[in-house]
């Protein structure tokens, strides 16, 4: 992998109970991205995996682009 890229994997899957399809990322934590997260976690002890600051970022991502968009 290029310590520049990020690679997501998209699948879908379908709710068992509704028939629903939907899709689900898969987001491979490798390269710069690693090193960048890795140090958010090490100056953030409120951080204990990956996935929590993913979670954030994507969310406040999200929020700046709708506040953009406005």
């Amino acid at each position: 992998m290029d310590n520049n890229t990020v690679t997501i994997l998209n699948e879908e899957f379908e709710n068992d109970k509704t028939g629903e399809k939907v899709q689900g990322i898969t987001i491979i934590v490798d390269g710069k991205l690693k090193e960048v997260l890795d140090l958010l976690m090490k100056n953030n002890p409120d951080y204990k995996n990956y996935t929590e600051i993913v979670r954030d970022a994507f969310f406040d991502g999200i929020n700046l682009m709708i506040r953009e968009h406005k």
